[in-house]
């Protein structure tokens, strides 16, 4: 199958398997790929609707849908109700604290760009994401947690429904909260729920932004670049080097034209990208026109995260980050112009041992513009701070 009917044009195969065949400077690796279900390779023979999906989005996202049809029981339930009345004020508390800040920092600071986003080290963070590039005609997610499934929320008990929604609403706490999802007890979460991977956190955030979701691909990549159409469920045995992913259509009105959000599962440490090379041939091809990176556990500042930070900066005409990005003293500032919001403040005692002096003195140096929200794991506006470099023209 065409990488561009996969990926809805994001990509070309042909374009992956020319950057792979690049000599790259891990060596190959040995081990033979993960046997997969024998029709893996297949297009699902049950696909979900749009009106299943939108409806799905919708419902997890606790908004109220009286002319709903494909989950009318659902949505009539009384766990629906009650997961509605605990979520919809959690979310008009962060527009009011955070995202409407944010989009507003958004359309002053950044440029208006429909060119796509590449967000590493994000999890199911399409809140923020779109916050910040609300334009973005594509979204490249990336992160450790697995895919998952669309949840089947009509087939669900009532008590089933509570359940999962009380499990759903536990697990967006932190992100609700404090603007970044926990790593360690979103792992947990993720793999111990009803509503397992990530797919029902991207729908819930999906729904909460008010897109219509089109459709929803699950996909492997291998070695070679080729994009393989597949069922959810065959996602679970995929490992390196094999990369699992979905991908979803997704559009807010009928007068604006179609977004795509995609989720690549992958380890993107120097030893996870030693065994997925076709992971740098995606970042490659995607052309974004910027990359984000937020409460990122200072893995950049990290020798072991040296590949994918030198292809950040390989690949980016623009970079917006917290101090847990790419250190201040690794961004050449011949290549790049730095532009400091907030106040930059040590790192929480967590991550003491990556305090940035330079960075501060930068900041003292060059100014900073005030923020009005919190951001990163200094999540107080008093105490946080963005970093946007944009490379310099020759």
């Amino acid at each position: 199958m065409k990488l561009a009917v996969l990926f809805f044009s994001l990509l070309s195969s042909a374009a992956i398997a020319q950057a792979i065949a690049k000599p790259a400077p891990a060596p190959p690796l040995k081990q033979a790929a993960p046997t997969l279900p024998t029709a893996a390779c297949v297009a699902p023979s049950v696909q979900h609707t749009a009106a299943l999906l939108s409806e799905t989005a919708a419902l997890l996202a606790g908004q109220s849908l009286p002319q709903a049809l494909a989950l009318q029981r659902a949505f009539a339930s009384p766990a629906a109700l009650a997961h509605q009345q605990s979520l919809q004020p959690s979310f008009q508390k962060l527009d009011e604290r955070q995202l409407n800040k944010v989009k507003a920092f958004a359309s002053k600071e950044l440029s208006v760009s429909t060119q796509p986003l590449f967000y590493p080290f994000s999890g199911p963070d399409l809140l923020y994401a779109e916050a910040f590039f609300p334009q973005a005609k594509r979204y490249l997610l990336t992160g450790l947690e697995p895919v998952g499934d669309v949840p089947l929320l009509n087939q669900m008990s009532d008590a089933e429904l509570a359940a999962s929604f009380a499990e759903l609403r536990k697990s967006l706490y932190a992100i609700l909260n404090f603007s970044f999802f926990k790593t360690n007890d979103m792992r947990v979460d993720f793999r111990r729920n009803r509503l397992q991977g990530v797919v029902p956190v991207l729908l819930t955030f999906a729904g909460k932004i008010g897109f219509q979701v089109q459709s929803a691909r699950f996909f492997y990549i291998d070695m070679q670049g080729r994009v393989c159409n597949t069922d959810a469920a065959a996602l679970n045995v995929i490992k390196a080097p094999l990369i699992p992913g979905v991908a979803l259509v997704l559009k807010k009105n009928a007068a604006e034209g179609s977004q795509e959000l995609i989720y690549l599962s992958s380890d993107i440490g120097d030893t996870g990208l030693s065994k997925t090379p076709q992971y740098a041939a995606v970042v490659g091809e995607l052309k974004q026109g910027a990359t984000f990176i937020k409460s990122a556990s200072f893995l950049l500042h990290k020798n072991y995260f040296s590949t994918i930070r030198q292809l950040i900066l390989d690949t980016s005409p623009m970079l917006l980050q917290d101090d847990s990005g790419i250190p201040y003293k690794m961004i050449d500032k011949a290549l790049w112009q730095p532009v400091f919001y907030g106040n930059y403040v040590k790192p929480i005692p967590l991550f003491a041992g990556h305090n940035q002096p330079d960075l501060g003195q930068a900041f003292k140096a060059l100014g900073s513009t005030p923020l009005e929200f919190g951001i990163g794991y200094r999540y107080s506006k008093q105490d946080s701070s963005l970093l946007l470099f944009k490379r310099k023209t020759k």
